[in-house]
């Protein structure tokens, strides 16, 4: 599916300009992210996901020519290199980590943030630290959390950091749990990692999938209203106890 400026606009409230600027960008070469990709943007939440949340980072403050400039969009693109590295198996977590630490330090403006993401990511596996912003109770859920290095290159005192990491959860819980959703009986076959079986026999995980969820649509609501009606729609359409109790009828069979 082939997304337009109009598209992100109207279903996502994503600024045109830069929309236009993300969908007629060029595929990046020798970029294992974009490997066998005719076009920058295509319709799949792993690649739609950058212009809305370029889009959130100059509502809460980062100017639009540097969010929008050369430099922003390569390091984007060296994160995402090295997730789909680790994702085909070409490296370990750590490995994948420690490349993208490397290679951003040209790029940090705001060390203390990049020293407390070294601390969060530097995990054998990304799990929530105490007393801190990052992450989610749910491994499967912080997995695309790399991507907040990019935020280390924005500089503005205007600039609400902390507010735009709560953006990214709330964007990336909703993503990601469809995600998980559309992926479920696969993902029961193959054994992979997946939020909703995570939580299929804990009354407590599947009440924080809830909250979680409600939390997204409360923080967006302050970002980005037509987002957040948009989370809110979708989630109202799917009920999680008839998806837990497919889940253990499928097991049966």
């Amino acid at each position: 599916m082939f997304l337009t400026k109009d598209d992100l606009k109207l279903s996502y409230g994503v600024d045109l300009f830069i929309g236009e600027t993300y969908i007629n960008r060029a595929v990046p070469t020798d970029n294992l992210y974009w490997k066998n990709r005719r076009i920058y943007i295509p319709g799949a939440p792993g690649y739609f996901f950058m212009p809305i949340f370029a889009d959130m980072l100059v509502r809460l403050g980062a100017e639009k020519s540097a969010i929008l400039s050369e430099q922003q969009l390569r390091l984007n693109e060296i994160i995402l290199h090295h997730a789909a590295r680790f994702e085909h198996g070409q490296c370990s977590w750590l490995e994948q980590v420690d490349e993208i630490l490397r290679e951003a330090v040209p790029y940090v403006k705001q060390l203390p943030f990049l020293n407390q993401l070294r601390t969060y990511l530097l995990q054998p596996v990304p799990l929530q630290l105490s007393g801190s912003n990052l992450g989610t109770p749910f491994p499967a859920l912080n997995r695309a959390d790399c991507f907040l290095v990019s935020l280390t290159s924005i500089k503005n005192r205007r600039f609400n950091l902390q507010l735009a990491i709560a953006g990214w959860y709330a964007l990336m819980t909703y993503l990601l749990l469809l995600d998980d959703l559309s992926d479920l009986r696969e993902d029961i076959r193959n054994g992979e990692d997946n939020v909703i079986l995570d939580a299929q026999n804990d009354p407590e995980r599947r009440r924080t999938i809830e909250s979680m969820i409600q939390q997204s649509i409360d923080v967006m609501r302050v970002i980005n209203p037509v987002l957040a009606n948009r989370i809110d729609h979708r989630m109202s359409q799917i009920n999680l106890d008839e998806i837990f109790k497919s889940i253990h009828q499928d097991k049966d069979h």
